[in-house]
């Protein structure tokens, strides 16, 4: 769900039937994906399997790990039958500006990966590329975001963000009323006939 959803907002980032229209195949819009070793950056995997289905130009930034988890090399998996380019290198990345950056970098679990060389270097790739950032899911604002973000979607229910999270939208992720409940949260959903709603005022 987390990838198709921010693969529709992408898409409507992009620029929507004026940009990507079928007759359309010399103008296709190019996206970074940068993803970390972890849940998020499978559901950034997915999104850009989307992308792709898409006829968007996806180049997904993903470091080399020995192990990776199980929903990150089914993810791999099915974006390697795409157009879709994978590097792990981040020398492989643009040096001219692309459309869009989708950052899933982050994992609240596993904060000492924003120690890693990788990360720091990621970081200073999307900071140097001038593009404007979809943040997936980024962190809550106690933690210092390495990259400012235009827009973020966060999942299910909204957290406290920084200032750092740009324009915020939120998305339908599927959770059931019942485990609302269960966890004690008075929940009425939002989302009407959407799946992605904008949380900022317009």
């Amino acid at each position: 769900m987390t990838g198709v959803c921010a693969s529709q907002m992408a898409l409507t980032l992009l620029g929507g039937p004026n940009r990507l229209n079928p007759k359309n195949v010399h103008q296709r819009p190019t996206v970074a994906l940068l993803c970390g070793p972890h849940v998020k950056g499978a559901q950034g995997i997915s999104c850009g399997r989307h992308l792709a289905n898409h006829d968007v130009q996806v180049i997904l930034f993903l470091p080399n790990f020995v192990k990776m988890l199980e929903s990150i090399t089914n993810e791999l998996s099915l974006f390697s039958k795409t157009q879709g380019q994978q590097v792990s290198s981040l020398k492989d990345l643009p040096t001219s500006p692309v459309d869009l950056v989708i950052n899933c970098l982050d994992c609240p679990e596993n904060a000492f990966l924003r120690d890693q060389p990788w990360y720091k270097a990621a970081v200073a790739w999307a900071n140097q590329n001038r593009a404007p950032v979809l943040s997936i899911d980024p962190p809550v604002h106690e933690v210092e975001q390495g990259i400012d973000a235009k827009w973020s979607l966060a999942l299910g229910l909204p957290l406290p963000l920084g200032e750092h999270a740009g324009r915020v939208y939120l998305c339908d992720i599927g959770i059931p009323q019942q485990v609302f409940q269960e966890v004690g949260i008075n929940y009425h959903s939002p989302f009407g006939c959407k799946f992605v709603i904008p949380l900022h005022s317009a």
